[in-house]
């Protein structure tokens, strides 16, 4: 959950809460005279949302996904990895813990 600061405590703690950001994906909202105004993401997380946003706004990409859904929800089976790629699939190996 987000984390809400006045942008002047924001000021204050800037290299701090970049860290947290940073390091622990935090999400810090800044509030200038109380209303939301700005928001603090993890770079990749940013990153992440503009890729997500870039697929939300093709109309043929949310055509493909919705005719995907679709079929999937009438039971169908699509193409295997061998068809599609023409090569067998090989799991990544899991690192122990």
């Amino acid at each position: 959950m987000a984390k809400t600061m006045p942008i002047l405590e924001v000021k204050r703690r800037l290299p701090e809460l970049v860290s947290g950001v940073e390091e622990r994906e935090e999400e810090i909202v800044v509030t200038r005279n109380g209303k939301p105004a700005a928001v603090l993401v993890n770079y990749n997380e940013y990153e992440r949302l503009k890729d997500t946003l870039d697929v939300l706004s093709d109309p043929a990409m949310m055509k493909q996904i919705a005719q995907s859904k679709s079929f999937y929800a009438k039971k169908r089976l699509g193409e295997s990895i061998e068809a599609v790629f023409g090569e067998s699939f090989v799991a990544p190996k899991r690192r122990k813990k």
